[in-house]
């Protein structure tokens, strides 16, 4: 079972919820969770709504049985674009402000990362949503602790576009292929570049790859084998090349990761070889 999450606390999750409601037919099935309604697709597909905040839903997986949960979430942002993302979470090092726990990263679906960026990015193309960015996000964020692969799916940045229709429109669609995608596949982790990971973006629109857990270059240098190991093993399909963003790292953050990736006998390929 595929389990979509929403919260009370979320603007944009509830206007997400809303087309889910009324353009894919999702129905009450009589049963609540926090109070809130449950609702329903098909058997393998259900929508629920936390009172909580998302990052801090470690507790899910004691309610539902489920195969995957993908996150119906706003993204918020200082420089207030209008956006369309789609990420892993976790936290890569010793601080966890914004929910999970220091040093533990959630399991990763890449294959439900790839298949949500390029429906974001059909759905900008068809609804001329011109404006908006569309791009994976590093790993950041909570939950981490759950033992079910989970993924998020975003509308940023302002309150502005949490109420815009098509933006949730893309969303939603986006989600939706998210709930048929498969888990297993053959998947890659990568490293470097900024928060907004553009080099990965085109290897999973152009290359078919399918890349889950990324640790940007401001946060390479305090990886630990530990980590690394986390972010190969805490993800769906079997990991076998580290994809660095080759200009996304400076000589400092080789140094310090590429021992770490030999040590887990990991391949490193660098993203212009691909």
């Amino acid at each position: 079972m595929r389990v979509l999450v929403t919260s009370e606390k979320d603007i944009a999750s509830q206007t997400i919820k809303s087309v889910l409601e009324k353009e894919y037919g999702f129905s009450l099935t009589g049963e609540t969770f926090e109070n809130n309604p449950i609702l329903s697709f098909d058997d393998a597909t259900i929508l629920i709504t936390t009172n909580r905040d998302m990052i801090f839903c470690d507790h899910l997986e004691e309610h539902f049985d489920a195969e995957a949960f993908i996150f119906c979430s706003r993204h918020r942002a200082e420089s207030a674009r209008p956006s369309l993302l789609v990420h892993s979470t976790g936290n890569l090092g010793s601080e966890a402000l914004f929910g999970g726990n220091p040093y533990e990263v959630s399991i990763s679906a890449p294959s439900l990362v790839a298949a949500a960026l390029k429906r974001l990015t059909i759905e900008r193309s068809e609804r001329n949503l011109n404006d908006f960015d569309v791009s994976l996000e590093v790993t950041h964020h909570g939950p981490t602790s759950m033992t079910v692969p989970l993924v998020f799916v975003e509308l940023g940045s302002t309150e502005e576009y949490w109420i815009h229709k098509e933006g949730a429109q893309a969303v939603a669609a986006a989600i939706m292929d998210c709930t048929r995608e498969p888990l297993p596949a053959e998947s890659a982790i990568g490293f470097g570049g900024m928060h907004y990971a553009s080099k990965f973006n085109k290897l999973v629109l152009e290359k078919e790859y399918k890349i889950g857990h990324i640790a940007p270059k401001y946060s390479i240098n305090e990886l630990t084998l530990e980590i690394v190991e986390q972010m190969m093993t805490r993800t769906t399909g079997k990991v076998t090349k580290a994809i660095v963003d080759w200009k996304g790292m400076n000589a400092e953050n080789k140094e310090h990761v590429f021992p770490l990736l030999d040590e887990l006998n990991l391949e490193i390929v660098r993203d212009k070889d691909t």
